[in-house]
């Protein structure tokens, strides 16, 4: 509307409200009452109308002293007061918008629209940065004063269930959203966050059947299709999942987000070359992006590509660097292509990456842990201790970097010492599980086979259903030599859990590194294989196992691919130079000892390794 044909309407107004009473009358009444008079009334109310007037027009300031006028004219109204606050939080001063609707408030306590802005802005403060806990609990006993069951506002409604949400209030959440939902079943976000207060309660199929009302309501929103997948994912239904997936990249094959979310299902389902497949739909699609490299090389890991994986993030993380990307995506970045780096067995290039990690996140725990085990792995020990040491002045008794810290003393020899930091640590941890299996397993190293033993009985006592405790009392036997008990032990793990992988290859290797029963070796370390195919420990047992049987045409492939996998792995590559002696490829197991006598140098005789290289070595020149 035109301001002109605004400003006729409004003197209309006047004219009409003037000529209802006598004006020196009402005057001299409310002067007597201590009330305004119908004059300051009228012209309240036109100082009101102007007002909103002005905000339409965009003169926040004109607007807002047109209403303090207003205000100054009717100081008995709260509306005036409510009005001016909800001005000043849509022109984004929130001071201003706090003490006018305090004002509003101070007229009358149970004003809706004063609560509502006043919850709006504590709500928006509660989400900055500066925003604590004063400011949720403010924001949501103001909305809870301004909400309405028989007319709820929809974005009140919205704002008080995500309040609820991030206070840790799931179910308080889920009265607020179903109540905004029965006046509006179609209202779309409302239904997105109830399926995520339900996520929160780990109600994982009552989420997907929200989600699936999200849906109907909102089909062309493909977000609500990635949720429900997750949400079909956690309730136990992976099919059902992927097939939801698998239906938006078919109708939409430009969602991005869709192919991020397939190639990252496809990963947990255990399916890496759909993973990459998808992976790379995404880097057609978004070329500049860091979500396409990134979940690539997830998926290259998986399937013990390392060389690829760096060749994919190197270039990534160049031009991360170069541009103003935040700095935990490159954080993240750096941590992957370490690992990467570690699989390879090159730790300085692992160290150079989590070190440039660290300092763009230097209180970053995992990160700490990261570089503090690929110091050991390289055996810079020193360096390890500092860094855990620096750790431990924010986390003194974090119980990771207490193991780190003995791993530490124990790799210098220091096995007292060591033993001192876990029995502490045991002492304050006891209801940890990890506590317990790494004071047994130091005691294993050093010998102390009973005292391992008597440390995991008695936490099989406390953690009756933890097969992890169980899994370590059969590695504790089998590194002492006692086979049978090994054996008995991991056959409990397998009675609880027949798809335990781990247990699988270990009892597997166990018998193969022995060349007992290795049938039945081969076949436990494949059932491993099924649950886990791209695993190269898992893939060294098999090779190992057909090594052992003779069969070395079956165990080349298993024992190259865990050999180009593992880099860094002394017994592994010793496995594969063996293998490859026998296949009189001299040249070429060689280069793999070599690789072992450069490696972790963990669990293999280095003296037997220099014979059979130096045997390789003349075998050559013959």
């Amino acid at each position: 509307m035109e301001q002109s044909e605004t400003m006729r309407i409004l003197l209309c107004c006047l004219v009409v409200a003037s000529a209802l009473v006598p004006g020196s009358l009402v005057h001299a009444q409310s002067q007597e009452a201590g009330r305004p008079s119908a004059e300051d009334l009228t012209a309240a109310y036109l100082a009101f109308i102007t007002g909103r007037s002005l905000e339409a027009a965009g003169d926040v300031e004109a607007a807002a002293a047109s209403h303090r006028r207003a205000a100054a004219l009717d100081p008995s109204s709260p509306d005036i007061w409510a009005e001016l606050a909800g001005l000043y939080a849509r022109a984004n001063q929130p001071e201003e918008a706090v003490e006018a609707a305090e004002a509003a408030l101070d007229q009358d306590q149970e004003n809706a629209e004063a609560h509502r802005i006043l919850g709006l802005v504590y709500a928006a403060r509660a989400g900055s940065r500066g925003g604590d806990a004063e400011d949720l609990s403010r924001a949501i006993a103001h909305l809870e004063r301004a909400r309405n069951p028989v007319s709820p506002d929809p974005a009140l409604y919205l704002t008080l269930g995500r309040l609820y949400l991030g206070s840790q209030n799931p179910t308080q959440a889920r009265e607020i959203l179903d109540e905004v939902l029965e006046a509006e079943p179609q209202f779309t976000e409302a239904l997105a966050l109830l399926a995520q207060a339900y996520e929160a309660e780990g109600q994982w199929a009552e989420a997907a059947a929200v989600y699936e009302r999200a849906i109907l309501a909102g089909p062309r929103r493909a977000r609500y299709r990635r949720e429900l997948a997750a949400a079909l994912l956690n309730a136990g239904q992976p099919d059902r999942a992927l097939e939801v997936l698998s239906e938006l990249v078919r109708f939409r094959p430009d969602d991005a987000g869709g192919w991020f979310s397939l190639s990252n299902l496809e990963l947990q389902l255990g399916n890496p070359d759909g993973a990459v497949a998808a992976a790379r739909r995404v880097m057609e699609l978004e070329p500049e992006g860091l979500r396409g490299p990134y979940i690539l090389s997830r998926a290259l890991g998986f399937q013990g590509r390392y060389r690829e994986m760096i060749d994919t993030l190197g270039p990534v993380l160049e031009r991360a660097r170069g541009e103003n990307v935040a700095p935990n995506q490159i954080v993240s970045l750096l941590q992957s292509l370490s690992g990467a780096h570690v699989q390879l067995g090159d730790y300085d290039a692992a160290i150079e990456n989590l070190a440039a990690a660290l300092e763009l996140a230097p209180s970053d725990l995992g990160i700490q842990a990261q570089l503090a085990q690929a110091y050991l792995s390289a055996g810079r020990f020193d360096a390890a201790e500092d860094v855990v040491a620096r750790a431990q002045r924010e986390r003194p008794d974090n119980l990771a970097l207490l193991r780190l810290e003995a791993q530490a003393l124990s790799a210098r020899g220091e096995f007292g010492e060591a033993a001192t930091v876990l029995e502490g640590a045991l002492e304050r941890h006891r209801t940890e599980p990890i506590a317990h299996v790494a004071l047994a397993n130091l005691y294993s190293e050093v010998d102390r086979v009973d005292d391992a033993v008597q440390v995991l009985t008695v936490a099989e006592t406390q953690f009756p259903d933890n097969t992890l405790i169980v899994f370590q009392l059969g590695a504790v036997f089998e590194r002492a030599g006692r086979y049978g008990e090994a054996e008995v032990a991991f056959q409990r793990v397998l009675d609880q859990n027949p798809e335990d992988a781990q247990t699988l290859n270990y009892l597997g290797y166990m018998l193969a590194e022995r060349g007992e029963r290795l049938d039945e070796s081969i076949s436990l370390i494949q059932r491993a294989l099924e649950i886990d195919p791209n695993n190269g420990s898992y893939l060294d047992s098999l090779g190992w196992a057909y090594f052992k049987q003779d069969q070395f045409e079956l165990a080349e492939p298993p024992l190259r691919r865990a050999g180009d996998q593992l880099q860094g792995n002394s017994v592994v590559q010793d496995h594969l130079g063996d293998l490859l002696y026998k296949i009189e490829r001299y040249a070429e197991a060689v280069v793999v000892w070599e690789r072992a006598l450069a490696g972790d140098r963990d669990g293999v005789d280095l003296l037997e390794i220099e014979r059979k290289l130096s045997d390789a070595r003349a075998r050559l020149v013959r």
